[in-house]
């Protein structure tokens, strides 16, 4: 399964706060991708500060644009990366169905729920926040848009 554009979400996907590192099978993922040139945005709450644990932790390489905001997430940010003639051609790779997952929906994308971690128990609340795909984790999300 290809895509165009892989919009990842950073905290809880590939970065774990609590424990201040990535997530198990974040590397890999990031790695198959990169060797397969598939262009990578990520998108996360934060700042500064989130800026210098991707530096910290030697992920800057994996991406072609790098999105750090506070507050609610804006959906205008991801529009750019929506390919305009089929916009099922993104995917956006979250663990929340309630705010990544849903803009995703909403801008026509396809979805991937990585159910891991402190929003696992979150379900969906609408149509709009159901996801295309569900895994269990990013190891299972790699071995599943590798095939």
């Amino acid at each position: 399964m290809m895509f165009d554009v892989i919009i990842f979400d950073w905290k809880r996907t590939l970065y774990d706060p609590d424990a201040k590192a990535l997530i198990e099978g974040a590397q890999e993922i990031l790695e198959y991708f990169k060797n397969k040139n598939t262009p990578m945005i990520l998108v996360g709450k934060g700042g500064d500060d989130m800026n210098a644990e991707v530096e910290r932790l030697g992920v800057r390489k994996y991406f072609s644009d790098i999105i750090f905001a506070e507050g609610e997430k804006d959906p205008n940010v991801y529009v750019p990366y929506i390919p305009k003639d089929d916009p099922t051609k993104a995917v956006f790779i979250g663990d929340r169905v309630r705010s990544e997952l849903e803009i995703g929906n909403k801008l026509g994308a396809s979805t991937i729920w990585v159910r891991q971690g402190k929003f696992a128990m979150e379900e969906p609340e609408t149509e709009l926040q159901k996801p295309t795909y569900t895994v269990q984790s990013l190891r299972e999300c790699l071995a599943f848009l590798s095939r």
